[in-house]
This record gives structure tokens, C-alpha cells and sequence, in this order.
């Protein structure tokens, strides 16, 4: 049976354990790690993946995650360095934006309001 491209799915984990199509771009972690900075800024157009991208560096650092089975078989599985050292070693709050939206910028900063109280709610054991 031929794999089945997902449409629209910006959930890594979801794409891996559906075993849909999936273009393999975990060394993204790979050169991440390399060419750090104190900030790294993603720029991309709308339905370039952001999310998706975001999305795999979540499932790869995240403690919470079972890091080994989602990359089994993926290109960063090859970096053991990067592996030992990095794959489901750290808590991870993971925020997108793309859906705060309002008609003015009070509708917007409410909603980015409520979200940040999501997720400190959803959070709140790595802050004590």
C-alpha cells in the first residue's frame, strides 16, 4: 500500500505514527544545534511548515516524548552524539500563534492572553 500524503497536519508525531508521506528534514535539528545563537528566528511564508518544523523539535527535545520511536528510521537517528545528548532531555513549551486572531489589536492581544495562561496552567510543574 502506498504511503497517503497528509494535507494540512502540522503535528509531527501525527504525520510519523500515521506513517504518511513524510520528507525527512531532521537534520534541521542537526544544523539547529550547530548554528546556534541566543535566539533563533524562522521566517517563512504562510504553509511552509513552520509549525510542522516547531512541531519536530518538540517531538525530538521533549522529556515527555518518546523521542526513539518517533525518529526511529529518520536521518537525525544517524547523529549518536546528537542523540545522546539531545533526544527527550529537556521540558519543552511549545506556543504557536497562528491562531490568535481578533478585528482590532485588543481582540488580539486577548487571545494571546488567554493562550500564555494556557499554557502556564499546562506548565505550571516547571516553574515551581
Amino acid at each position: 500500500m502506498k504511503k497517503q500524503i497528509m494535507i494540512g497536519e502540522d503535528l509531527f508525531e501525527k504525520i510519523i505514527e500515521g506513517d504518511f508521506f513524510y520528507i525527512d528534514k531532521t537534520l534541521f535539528i542537526k544544523e539547529l544545534l550547530e548554528n546556534r545563537g541566543t535566539v533563533t528566528l524562522i521566517t517563512r511564508p504562510r504553509r511552509f511548515g513552520k509549525t510542522l518544523n516547531m512541531s519536530m523539535l518538540r517531538a525530538f527535545f521533549d522529556v515527555h516524548r518518546d523521542g526513539k520511536s518517533i525518529f526511529k528510521g529518520l536521518k537525525i537517528m544517524e547523529h549518536q552524539e546528537i542523540v545522546d545528548k539531545h533526544l527527550s532531555k529537556y521540558p519543552v513549551i511549545f506556543m504557536s500563534l497562528k491562531h490568535i486572531s481578533g478585528d482590532n489589536f485588543e481582540e488580539a492581544m486577548i487571545c494571546l492572553k488567554v493562550l500564555i495562561s494556557s499554557l502556564f496552567r499546562q506548565y505550571k510543574n516547571i516553574f515551581n
